[in-house]
């Protein structure tokens, strides 16, 4: 944690009392230390509920941050797709001709039917596709993050003079991302870069009154190694 952020949460209040005091950092280091980096910590007297939400974090090495869940993980996948606008060809509209044969009249029903399988083969794949796209962006776990942690911002902001819109990356260094790269919109994501990080999370959290809990699922191995 940087010395700048640091200083910043020693100077967050809620309801005229301190969130992030000596003792809080104290205590986060030491959890982390005996832990590895899996557990987080709870001041004397703090209870965090194992009941309702669960903010569960992911450790990404690649990118190095906490990828961070709502009730699911990132390994969660796109629910099966329900065609509730699926049709079936209706060839009662079709008459045969009087000069027209029956094997005529089968051809040509067939070359209609097949048209119609067609269209309705690309339509299909579009809201399949649609379906998948809306799922990644709005209705994944990590997705659900994002909104999840912009209340809880916007809760913190409403309740303490120490904090506003602009100084969520000092809260705990939370980044948003809104589409991996250019062409890349599916990817809707909230991170933390470190386990201090998430601790001052649930910190918020439990001085809020919010019913959610910070699991870290995925620790980064650097923590696990000093255990």
């Amino acid at each position: 944690m940087s010395s700048d952020r640091r200083e910043f949460l020693k100077s967050l209040t809620l309801g005229g009392i301190a969130l992030f005091t000596a003792d809080w950092f104290k205590l986060v280091d030491e959890t982390k230390a005996a832990s590895g980096g899996k557990l987080l910590p709870a001041l004397p007297g703090e209870k965090v509920s194992d009941k309702g939400d669960q903010l569960r974090a992911f450790w990404n090495d690649s990118e190095g941050y906490f990828e961070l869940c709502v009730n699911g993980t990132i390994y969660d996948e796109v629910p099966d797709f329900e065609d509730e606008d699926a049709e079936e060809f209706d060839d009662s509209e079709f008459e045969q001709d009087e000069e027209e044969s029956d094997e005529e009249f089968e051809e040509r029903v067939q070359e209609a039917r097949d048209e119609w399988e067609s269209e309705q083969s690309s339509d299909r794949e579009s809201r399949r596709e649609e379906h998948e796209f809306d799922w990644y962006r709005r209705s994944c776990p990590g997705a659900q993050a994002v909104p999840y942690l912009q209340g809880l911002f916007g809760e913190l902001e409403a309740n303490s003079e120490a904090v506003d819109a602009s100084d969520y990356s000092d809260v705990g260094s939370i980044d948003f991302y809104d589409g991996a790269c250019p062409g890349n919109d599916t990817y809707v994501a909230a991170t933390a870069p470190d386990y201090a990080t998430l601790a001052a999370l649930q910190r918020v959290l439990v001085a809020l009154d919010w019913n959610c809990r910070v699991v870290i699922v995925e620790p980064n191995p650097a923590d696990t190694a000093k255990a």
